[in-house]
């Protein structure tokens, strides 16, 4: 299966596009260079546009029409250079014997194409366990997801070697990140499901009168209960009924899948030891998600080895759900998938290392863009041990659900009462799927550049600046939700906490993608009082010195990566064992912190 250079040059042209930004007397700005591969698209466009004139069939819409191409990695490559990501020894995961590929419908078959259904590979389950000094963190995030494998000596468990899992470069995006997966979900036309920046791409691209979403905040179906609900229209063309559920197993497996690939060049098993990362959820809703996760988890490790050829070139449909259903059928045995560690907990376990003499209150605030999440720690040197420990605070763990969606939907809602759209407008509809498409990317360059300019379908231009949004009272709102959730723990928790602080000071470690907000970074500004003490509030290091001397590559991108690095690392909790309900206030465990 082989995209056309035409589709290739599309895709390219339209995100070049996307860079490019109105000024107010006229005419566009573009910043930042081209990239080589944007450059070769615009020459190939060139000479297409030439050549039309002689044929006219080469014309790059004609081709980009087609369906029976899909979107691989752009870049051209050799066989000796794809062999690490696409080809695996048969003796290991048995992929090339029992993997069947899939077979591309025509155009004209849309309504009643034939679909070859992909064997089911089930030999995860002949793998020998993996070894105990090596386990991965998987963060499912609501934008982007991230995991980390960390490994021991095998004659000295307190020496690790940690890797942060460049899935992005299996997942074709790291130009994007290495490091971060895009947690997106987009089905094409013609039935073929898209995952990660591919997702993006062919959404953008997607042709047809109809503006239809990609799914793109999909882990919240996961805690808002909605799993079970069929996925309407505006997310699938097709007729084939699937659940949210389905959605979310399916990318967990391209999750894993990029997992599996970058990982076995360095030698380990596709059941390789598995932690995964939860937000903080009340106690029932906890149970309930964490036992769901745990599940799918294993049941996505089955369909990553089933579909492990097929990913970025797009799985029909009905090809997944088939392989869903039979996967469903198989013993819930999945022993490589263990514990859930919560988010701030996470955060917690990648502050210090073991060898740190720490003694501090830190108070832990994980932004990401689907939850707030917020823990207490009180951190100190155990002499006895020559190691650093932490006691999580009875009831000091909460999350709320004011976060980086919140102001997605708050820009939103600005651009389209500048804009004078409302349900009555007849481009309603239109306007908020293409605005959906691309309101990460606008809320982001509102916070970097202070201002954005937001293309609409119709064409129209709005501008709107940070100061204005800021200005928002929902805005304020949310801020106020943030030191509000941080208030209550404090007033709530047992006084000794706050009165024996060590130097009277709280700090604040501030993560997750919404860690440089303006107003998140005002929760460690200034003071606060709880039980009649004042605490002065201190940010932590935006990047724990530990890391900076043996891992400094992995400053840029720590704020997004500290919940997986910190849930892989070998020792969570000590003496009350693994890390489990962590959230839930029934005592106080200590913390081992490496």
């Amino acid at each position: 299966m082989t995209i056309s250079k035409s589709t290739q040059t599309t895709i390219l042209l339209t995100n070049l596009l996307d860079r490019f930004k109105p000024v107010a007397n006229g005419g566009y700005t573009l910043s930042g260079e081209l990239t080589e591969r944007e450059m070769d698209a615009l020459k190939f466009a060139l000479n297409q546009l030439s050549a039309g004139e002689a044929s006219p069939e080469a014309s790059i819409t004609d081709d980009t029409a087609s369906k029976t191409e899909h979107l691989p990695s752009l870049p051209e490559s050799n066989s000796e250079e794809t062999s690490d990501f696409s080809h695996r020894e048969n003796e290991q995961t048995g992929l090339e014997e029992q993997v069947a590929p899939s077979v591309l419908p025509s155009t004209d078959q849309k309504d009643n194409q034939h679909v070859d259904y992909t064997a089911l590979n089930t030999s995860i389950f002949d793998l020998p366990l993996g070894h105990s000094n090596s386990r991965v963190c998987l963060d499912f995030g609501t934008a982007m997801s991230k995991a980390t494998l960390v490994h021991e000596d095998e004659h000295d468990d307190e020496i690790e070697d940690i890797e942060v899992i460049t899935l992005g470069i299996p997942g074709d995006q790291e130009e994007i990140s290495e490091n971060m997966l895009i947690s997106s979900v987009f089905i094409d036309d013609e039935g073929y499901v898209w995952f990660g920046k591919a997702a993006v791409e062919m959404s953008r691209i997607q042709t047809g009168i109809e503006q239809r979403q990609r799914i793109d905040n999909i882990k919240r179906y996961l805690s808002e209960e909605g799993l079970g609900e069929r996925v309407p229209k505006l997310f699938n063309p097709t007729n084939t009924e699937l659940s949210f559920e389905d959605m979310v197993l399916a990318y967990l497996a391209y999750f894993t899948w990029t997992m599996n690939e970058a990982i076995f060049p360095m030698g380990y098993n596709r059941n390789i030891s598995r932690r995964y990362a939860m937000p903080c959820l009340d106690r029932f809703k906890h149970t309930y998600v964490s036992e769901r996760l745990k599940l799918l988890l294993g049941q996505a490790q089955v369909l990553a080895d089933t579909f492990a050829t097929q990913f970025n070139d797009g799985i029909h449909l009905d090809n997944l759900v088939n392989a869903i259903k039979q996967v469903r059928e198989l013993p819930n045995e999945y022993l490589f998938v263990k514990e859930n560690v919560t988010e701030p907990l996470g955060v917690a376990g990648s502050l210090i290392s073991w060898r740190d003499n720490v003694n501090s209150l830190v108070m832990v605030v994980d932004v990401g863009a689907g939850t707030s999440d917020f823990s207490l720690y009180r951190v100190k040197y155990d002499q006895k041990k020559q190691q650093s420990i932490a006691l999580e605070v009875k009831g000091a763990s909460r999350g709320i659900t004011e976060a980086g969606n919140y102001l997605d939907k708050l820009l939103q809602g600005m651009i389209l009462k500048q804009a004078n759209i409302n349900y009555e407008n007849p481009l309603y509809a239109n306007t908020v799927g293409a605005l959906s498409l691309s309101l990460r990317e606008y809320k982001e360059s509102l916070f970097k550049d202070g201002f954005v300019n937001a293309t609409l379908f119709n064409g129209e231009v709005i501008e709107v600046s940070l100061d204005e949004f800021l200005s928002l009272p929902q805005v304020a709102a949310f801020s106020t939700s943030l030191k509000e959730c941080m208030q209550n723990i404090l007033n709530e928790i047992d006084p000794s906490f706050v009165k024996g602080a060590p130097m009277g000071v709280l700090a604040i470690a501030l993560t997750g993608g919404g860690a440089e907000l303006p107003m998140v970074r005002e929760l460690a500004q200034g003071q606060i009082q709880a039980h009649g003490t004042t605490l002065k509030l201190v940010q932590t290091d935006s990047f724990p010195k530990w890391l900076e001397l043996d891992y400094p590559h992995l400053e840029q991108e720590y704020s997004r990566i500290a919940v997986s690095l910190g849930g892989a690392r070998k020792r969570i909790l000590f003496a009350s064992g693994p890390a489990t309900v962590t959230c839930d206030p029934v005592g106080e465990y200590s913390l081992e912190m490496y």
